[in-house]
C-alpha cells in the first residue's frame, strides 16, 4: 500500500524536506551571538538595635568644692575661694566606657547624695549590609525533531489515530507531518507550519 500515491501528498512531503534542508544549511553559516545575562544588584542596610548595661565606677574620684546654692560653681582648690562658708567638699566621679558600637562618658557630682550627673555618648551605629545579586539568563530555545502520536474522537466514534513528526526551530517556527491511520485503506496525510507570535 503506497501512502504517497497522490501528487498533493508528495508535494507536502517535499516542502517539509526542503524546509529541513534549508534550516540545516543556514544553521551552519549563522554565528550565534550569545546574549548577555541581566544582572541586578540590590543593597539593603539593616539597622540593629542593641541593649546593654554598664557599671559606673565609684572608686576613683576628684575632690572639689561646690557652691551651696549653685552646683555648677565648682572650684578645685580653696585658694580660689574668698568665702569658704559658701562651699562644701564634694567628689567628682568620671568614667568612659568603650566598645565597638558606642562610647559612653559619665560624670557624677556627689556630696553624700547625687548633686549633679551627666551622661553623654558617641554612637557608632551598628548595621548589617546585605547584597543580593540576581542574574537572569536570557531564554534559550533549542531546535529539535519530535516524534508524536495523537488519539481522539467524539462520543459516537473513535476516528483519530495518528503518528507524526514535528521539527521545532529554536522556538521560532515549526513544521509538522502527521499520518492518520485510523482507516488503513485510506490514510490521511497532514502537513502543518507554525510561527511563534509571543515571547
Amino acid at each position: 500500500m503506497n501512502f504517497f500515491n497522490h501528487k498533493t501528498d508528495r508535494l507536502l512531503l517535499g516542502v517539509i524536506i526542503v524546509l529541513l534542508f534549508i534550516n540545516l544549511f543556514t544553521k551552519r553559516n549563522q554565528k550565534l551571538v550569545p546574549q548577555e545575562p541581566k544582572i541586578t544588584v540590590v543593597k539593603d542596610t539593616v539597622w540593629q538595635t542593641k541593649i546593654d548595661t554598664f557599671k559606673v565606677q565609684t572608686i576613683k574620684y576628684q575632690k572639689v568644692y561646690v557652691h551651696k546654692n549653685d552646683v555648677t560653681k565648682i572650684v578645685k582648690d580653696t585658694i580660689f575661694i574668698k568665702d569658704t562658708n559658701d562651699y562644701v567638699t564634694a567628689k567628682i566621679y568620671r568614667d568612659t566606657l568603650k566598645n565597638a558600637d558606642i562610647e559612653i562618658y559619665n560624670y557624677d557630682l556627689v556630696k553624700g547624695k547625687l548633686l549633679d550627673s551627666q551622661l553623654s555618648y558617641k554612637l557608632k551605629v551598628p548595621r548589617e549590609i546585605t547584597i543580593t545579586k540576581t542574574i537572569e539568563h536570557p531564554k534559550t530555545y533549542r531546535s529539535g525533531l519530535y516524534l508524536f502520536t495523537e488519539i481522539g474522537g467524539n462520543p459516537q466514534t473513535f476516528d483519530n489515530l495518528s503518528f507524526g513528526l514535528q521539527y521545532n526551530r529554536k522556538g521560532k517556527w515549526f513544521a509538522s507531518y502527521r499520518l492518520n491511520i485510523n482507516q488503513l485503506n485510506q490514510p490521511t496525510h497532514n502537513v502543518g507550519v507554525g510561527y511563534r507570535l509571543l515571547n
